[in-house]
Parts: structure tokens; C-alpha cells; sequence
């Protein structure tokens, strides 16, 4: 305002205006009375309107300063409600993208690996067997008919007895009546009952020893005692009777004789040299 000029009608020099009214406040810019040095009515209902219409009070020349500079933030409090629609619509667009499925991602997994993992490699190449001059030979488990530990009452060959033979042809064990009489070996029987020439109640097994067949002679047994018949197939340890005194016998005992080739032979020196259990 210039000196000298006159005020006009419901105006005010604009140092003597209230201060919230001396910056007029927009959206977009301001308008400064200063340039006038007035504050006229026709200012002050553009002020009040304008904060009507933009539900802005009027507030000092700072903060309203501040209003026409609304910045990121400010922007983002205006405009809340369309930036809270663009948040859930962006969330919703990333939910609706279909993920792979599992079993089929899984599967191109497991392809995937077992391709990297391929190898290929030349046939195997076996080597021939190489043979010595050494074979497999078939050898007899033997075993004593009575514990080896069994007293001996009269050993094979030539002996003197009062009432019974002087060419004795086997060896007597003496394990008490009744004990049982097991197969040296696995055979068949061959002979299995009463002998009338002494042996009383008598069984014969045949085996193959060795290679080698061999019979074993078992005299003297209880009666009725006798668990097998002829052509039987034995097991070694198989259990043919029990300890007795038929025959031509002074007392219970077991008369064993081994045959070989149908010659008596020492019963007590062919066990030890061929007993393997």
C-alpha cells in the first residue's frame, strides 16, 4: 500500500490484520496480501470459504506454509482411501498366482537328479575259475558207541577165559546194564535179533568210511531192548538198544567188533584212529 493512499471501505492495513488471515491458503498456491498491504473483507470470506471447502482451518502463516507443501506423507494421508484400495488389490493379485504343484514338482526333482546322477560303464568282465590239482573228499563222522572213558573188560585177540572164547573178536565195554548202545556211524542195518553162536541179542550196521565199507557188531543186549530192523537207515549216535548179557556172557556189557573187508579187526585201535566228534 502506498503512503498517503487511502484505506478503502472494509479494509484493514494488512499489519493490523488478524495473522491467520493474512496468508490465504489453497491447495495448489497462496495468496499473499502483502502485495497489497490490505486485508479486505472480500479476503477474509475467500479465506474462511476456501477452509470450508477444503476442510482446512485457518491456521498461522507456518502451518498453512506447510499445507501448500504436502509432500510424500501428506499425499499419502490425503489420498489414504485410494492407496488402502491399491494394497488390498495388490494382495490379492499375488494370492491368485497358481504355485506349482507339489507332486509334479517333486517328480521333475527326482528326474532331474537321476539324469545328473547316469552312469554308464562298460560290461563286468568274470574272471574263469582257476582249479587246482585238489578235490573235495567225502569224509564219515565217527563216534565212540559208549564214552570213550568206559572201562574195558577184555580187549581184542587172544585171551584166557573159563567158559567163553579164547579168540576174542572185539572189545568189551563195561557202562552198566542198561546203558544205550549208539552207531558209531551213519549206515544201514544189516543184521538186527537174536545169534544163536553166543552173541545173544546182536545188531549189525554197514557204513561207508572213508570210502571204505565198514560193518559194526553190537552183542549182548537186553532183551526187547532192539529199536531198529533190517535194512533200516541209521544216524550216527542213533541209539540200537541197550546194555545187556545174552548170549554167551559172565555180566552185562557191550562186545563191540568192527569188520572190515569181513575180517575182525581191533575195535578200540580203529576207533582211535578214525573217531572225528
Amino acid at each position: 500500500m502506498n503512503p498517503g493512499a487511502t484505506t478503502p471501505p472494509d479494509c484493514v492495513p494488512f499489519e493490523t490484520a488478524p495473522a491467520p488471515h493474512r496468508v490465504l491458503t489453497t491447495p495448489f498456491r497462496a495468496v499473499d496480501a502483502r502485495a497489497r498491504r490490505l486485508v479486505c473483507r472480500a479476503d477474509l470470506e475467500r479465506s474462511v470459504a476456501l477452509s470450508q471447502e477444503f476442510n482446512t482451518p485457518i491456521s498461522s502463516p507456518r502451518r498453512a506454509a506447510a499445507r501448500r507443501r504436502p509432500g510424500f506423507l501428506g499425499f499419502i494421508r490425503s489420498q489414504r482411501r485410494v492407496v488402502l484400495v491399491a494394497a488390498v488389490a495388490a494382495v490379492g493379485l499375488l494370492t491368485s498366482i497358481p504355485s506349482p504343484a507339489p507332486a509334479a514338482f517333486a517328480l521333475d526333482v527326482t528326474r532331474a537328479a537321476a539324469q545328473s546322477q547316469s552312469l554308464t560303464t562298460s560290461p563286468a568282465v568274470v574272471a574263469p575259475p582257476v582249479r587246482d590239482d585238489f578235490a573235495m573228499t567225502e569224509f564219515s563222522v565217527v563216534q565212540w558207541s559208549v564214552p570213550a572213558s568206559t572201562p574195558i573188560s577184555s580187549t581184542f585177540g587172544t585171551r584166557e577165559c573159563s567158559g567163553c572164547s579164547t579168540d576174542h573178536k572185539g572189545t568189551d565195554f563195561n557202562p552198566g546194564s542198561g546203558y544205550s548202545i549208539e552207531a558209531i556211524a551213519a549206515g544201514v542195518v544189516t543184521e538186527a535179533g537174536w545169534d544163536s553162536t553166543g552173541y545173544g541179542n546182536k545188531v549189525v550196521v554197514e557204513h561207508v568210511i572213508d570210502g571204505q565199507v565198514v560193518s559194526s557188531l553190537y552183542a549182548h543186549m537186553l532183551d526187547s531192548s532192539i529199536t531198529v530192523n533190517v535194512g533200516d537207515t541209521v544216524a550216527r549216535g542213533q541209539s540200537l538198544g541197550l546194555v545187556g548179557s545174552t548170549g554167551e556172557s559172565t555180566g552185562a556189557h557191550l562186545h563191540l567188533g568192527i569188520i572190515v573187508n569181513g575180517t575182525f579187526i581191533d575195535p578200540y585201535a580203529w576207533l582211535s584212529a578214525h573217531v572225528n566228534a
